[in-house]
Formats: C-alpha cells, structure tokens, sequence
C-alpha cells in the first residue's frame, strides 16, 4: 500500500536570510549579538542622554546669567588640588558646554565603560564557559571570524549608545544654551563623542584581550584596573609624584587635551589612542583563534579537590564566587595600598598651602582630612565603592546564573527546599564580598601601617565598604528571587550608578536634600576618620538581609528557569 506524503524535498533550496535579516539576528553570529544587547543598549542609551539634559538644564536654571556663570567658574578653579582630581580641570566650564565636558562626560566614560568591560570580558569566555561556543565553532566559520562578529556586534552597540549621546549633547546645548558664549559647532559634538567612544573602549579592550586566558572573572578585573587606574593616576598626579612618574600610562592623561565642548582640540591623542585599541582588540581575537575549545570528559567544571565545596548550596555558592571574589580584592587591594603609601606626599603639598587648609576646614569640621586617613577617604573611599558595586554586580550574576543557565532545576531535584537554597546560595554571595573586603583591607591597611597610621581604624572603614556592597547585592537577589534572574545584576549596576550621580551631582546642582538623601553614599558617614552613621549602617543591614528575605520568598512562590 503506497500513498502520498507530501511534495518531494529532492528540488528544495536554502534560503539564505538577506542583509537585513542578519542584521535582525537571523543567520548571522554579529546579528544574533546586537539583537540579544538591544534592551541594554538603549537603556544606557537614554538613561546617560537623559543625565545630559537634566544636568544642561539646572546649569540653565541655576547659573542663568553670565556672572553666575563666571562666579561658578571661579569656585571651582579655587578648589584644591585634591578636589580637582576627583572633580578633573575646569577649562571654560562658564560655558555649557565646558561644564559637561568637565563634569558630566568624563563620569559617562567611566560608566559605559565598565558596561564595555562586562560585555567584552564574556563575550568569548562567558560563552566558552557555558560551552556554548563549542557548537558555533563547529561549524563551518572560522574562529577568526567567530570572535570578529561577536566582538563587532559590541562596537555597533556602543555606536549606538554614543550616537543617542550625541543626540542629546546638541539637542542640550542648542535647547539650554542661553548665553552668549555657550553655543557650540556640530563638529565640537561629534569631537566629543569620538573621544567617548574611544576611551570607553580602551579597558574593555584590555579586557577582551585578557578573557581567553584568564577567563571573565580575571578580565573583569583587569579591565577595571585598567580603568580606575588611568582615572585616579591622571586625576591626582599633580599632587602625587609616583602617580606623576606613570602618568603617562593613563589614556585619561593622554587624551586630556581634547575636550572639543570646551573649544579644546588633540585628534592626534585620538588617533594614537584608538590605534592602541585596535592593536589590543586584534590580540584578543588572534589569541581566541589558537587556544583550546576542546572540553574534557568529565565536564568543563574541575571537581574541587576539597569536598566543602560540594557540601551544600552555601559552600558551593561561594566556591563559585571566591577566585572572582579574590581576583577583585587584590585589585582594590593594590589600589588601596599605592594610595596610602602616597599620602604622606599628599598631606605635605596640602599642608604648605594655609587657604586649602582653610577650605578644607570648613568643607569638613568635624574631620581630619590632612591625615592618611582623610586621604583615604577622599580619593579611596570615593572611588572604591564604584569597584564594589561592580563587583557586588558580578557576584549577583554569577548567583543568577544557576537559574538563566537551567542548573537549578537540578539542583531543586535534589532534598533540598527552595527557600534553603536560595538563602544560603544568597549567603554565598556576601560571604565572596566579605573576602574581597577583607583582601582590600589587608593592602590598606598595609599601606597606611606604613606611614603610622591606626590600621585598626582604616580597616574599619574599608568594613563599611562591604556593607555597602552586601546592601546593594541584597537588592539584586530580591529582584532575582521575585522577578526574574536576568534583571539582578542589572539591577545592582544601576543602583551603584544611581547612588554615586545622585551624591556626586547633588551639590554642584543644588539639588533638594530630599534627592541628595535618596543615594546610600550620603549615609556611610567618613569611616575611615572614624565617623560612622549608623543610620546608614542600618540601611545596609536592612537591605542586605532583607533582600535575602524577599530573595528566598519570591523564589518559593515562584516558576523557576523562567
């Protein structure tokens, strides 16, 4: 008996997707990449725009005439030394466009830079990992042009990112620039928006060419090293001689003479610049074209030679996390340690100047700045919980993990509850930000020993570094535990950036204290001075443990692999 089953195949052709349809995501590895960073890419997109136009707006609103303008311009150029680093060298800010070059484009750099550092860091090794770069390299693509489209699909997102950007410049100064002077070419836009572009680029480089080696975790931290490094060493190398003899392997420094908003102009530091980006990013992907992607036998995962790491939820969690966790407090560790050991030099320049003693007094009564103490706090401290932040992040994601990647549906399969496990692999995360706290310490502390100061105190200090930590990480794993895994790291990065604009922005802008005292960074006091606020304490401690709380709830009441 014979029937028909349909049309014969024999004649069928492929269809092969066109260049739209790869560029959506069908048929193309590039395509599949700047389709999956969409979301992401315009959320920073319009989130860093939006800080343009809201900060170009106050200037217009607070500073609307030229003698405020000019009065606003005399404060900051009469700032100290220290302040400046932190703050970068105001070159015609009583323009708009001079004061967002000066105050809010290089924090965007910073920003969309560790956004950069994350992507490209796992954007080889985060997949080869997960093993799932074993079945795109089988087939018939070269792993040369396997790394390029991944890689490519970044650079055209970060496009992206810097072309909204650039949007919002012109429409900010065209729409708030009232003043005479404050009118800029379209030229003076795309000058800064290239120079975003490129400095954004140039750790996540170093971390791209890093990952196939080390593996994401070590390229994260390379990565930011490489950033906060080349800020801190620009910013403060006038007041530091050791930070004034490596100057000059600061990018920062090398491209501080282009600030085209500010009518300044270096495109041959650009140039330089974006050669050395692009010799790096061309290493990353000839070194992923000759490593292995064979994964042994038993699985990608080494078996842990001591079994308390495969004991429980906890232990196992916190296996997981700890090489990063060690990886991140010997960079904040090594930062720690070469500022203290500079503060000597620093307290000395300052001392000699009787005006900056005098503002500095009146900036911070109740505190001893001039000390190794007070240094720390001003250029540790307040650039350190950005680190932590990040770091706080890659913990959460990590976390994350066991659920965007299918494991825990195993793991729940086994006699164990699913409010257990997700307090205690939640436990795991802080105990990972506890060592990288403690790591970081030891080098401050080490550092400050050394020039006489209570190590004792300065550890203290460093401790409310990883409360703060614990506390943004808490409400990551709520948002986990209750809404979905992908969104928990996102969730601490965008809280780290919130707290720390908030807290920087609130006092040039003359924001309302009500808004000041939304960031978490205005509560955790001068601790390494000693002056602690509990409140701010208490916060930490609810919103760690708390999250943990709403973490394990959401979880049990919840579909999980979702």
């Amino acid at each position: 008996m014979t029937g028909s089953v349909g049309p014969s195949l024999a004649g069928a052709s492929l269809i092969v997707p066109s260049v739209l349809d790869r560029v959506a995501g069908l048929g193309s590895i590039f395509g599949k990449g700047l389709r999956d960073s969409r979301r992401a890419t315009l959320i920073i997109g319009v989130l860093l725009g939006g800080l343009v136009l809201i900060t170009a707006s106050q200037i217009a609103i607070e500073y609307d005439t030229a003698l405020e303008r000019a009065a606003l311009a005399g404060q900051m150029a009469a700032l100290p030394a220290v302040f400046q680093g932190m703050l970068g060298e105001p070159i015609r800010i009583d323009t708009l466009g001079g004061f967002l070059s000066w105050r809010t484009f290089p924090f965007i750099t910073v920003m969309v830079g560790i956004w950069s550092i994350v992507v490209l860091s796992g954007t080889l090794a985060g997949e080869l990992a997960r093993g799932s770069l074993d079945v795109l390299a089988g087939g018939p693509i070269s792993r040369s042009r396997l790394a390029i489209q991944k890689l490519g699909s970044h650079l055209v997102a970060l496009a992206v990112v810097v072309l909204i950007l650039t949007v919002a410049t012109a429409v900010s100064i065209a729409t708030f620039g009232t003043l005479p002077d404050d009118p800029v070419g379209l030229d003076a836009v795309l000058g800064q928006a290239a120079w975003v572009y490129v400095a954004t680029l140039t750790p996540a480089a170093a971390a791209f060419a890093v990952a196939p080696f080390a593996g994401r975790s070590a390229a994260i931290g390379v990565g930011a090293l490489v950033l906060f490094v080349s800020f801190i060493v620009n910013g403060y190398g006038d007041l530091v001689p050791l930070f004034d003899s490596i100057r000059g392997v600061s990018y920062f420094d090398l491209t501080a003479g282009h600030r085209p908003l500010a009518g300044v102009w270096d495109w041959g530091s650009i140039g330089l610049l974006s050669l050395i980006v692009a010799g790096v990013l061309g290493g990353g992907v000839a070194a992923f074209a000759r490593r292995d992607l064979l994964v042994p036998s038993g699985g990608r995962r080494i078996v842990p030679r001591l079994d308390v790491w495969i004991s429980g939820p906890l232990t196992r969690a916190f296996g997981e996390r700890l090489p990063a966790a060690l990886v991140w407090g010997a960079a904040l560790a090594a930062y720690g340690l070469l500022l203290a050991t500079s503060a000597d030099e620093f307290v000395a320049t300052l001392g000699q100047i009787p005006q900056v003693i005098e503002m500095i007094e009146r900036l911070f009564p109740d505190a001893d700045i001039l000390s190794v103490g007070g240094f720390l706090q001003l250029a540790y401290f307040s650039e350190a919980i950005i680190l932590v932040g990040l770091a706080s992040a890659f913990f959460v994601a990590g976390w994350a993990s066991d659920e965007g990647e299918r494991r825990i549906e195993m793991i729940l399969g086994a006699p164990v509850s699913r409010v257990a496990f997700a307090l205690k692999s939640g436990l795991g995360v802080m105990a990972a930000i506890a060592v990288m706290i403690a790591l970081a310490a030891l080098g401050v502390v080490a550092g400050a020993a050394i020039q006489g100061a209570d190590g004792f105190e300065v550890a203290l200090g460093v401790a409310v570094l990883g409360a703060y930590g614990m506390a943004v990480a808490g409400v990551g794993l709520a948002v986990g535990g209750v809404v979905r895994p992908g969104i928990a790291a996102v969730v601490v990065v965008s809280l780290t950036i919130a707290f720390y604009l908030i807290d920087l922005l609130g006092q040039i802008l003359r924001l309302p204290d009500e808004i000041v005292g939304l960031s978490l960074n205005q509560h955790l006091g001068e601790p390494i001075l000693g002056n602690f606020d509990p409140f701010g304490l208490a916060i930490c401690s609810v919103m760690a443990i708390g999250g943990l709380g709403v973490a394990a709830v959401g979880m049990a009441r919840r579909d999980v692999g979702r």
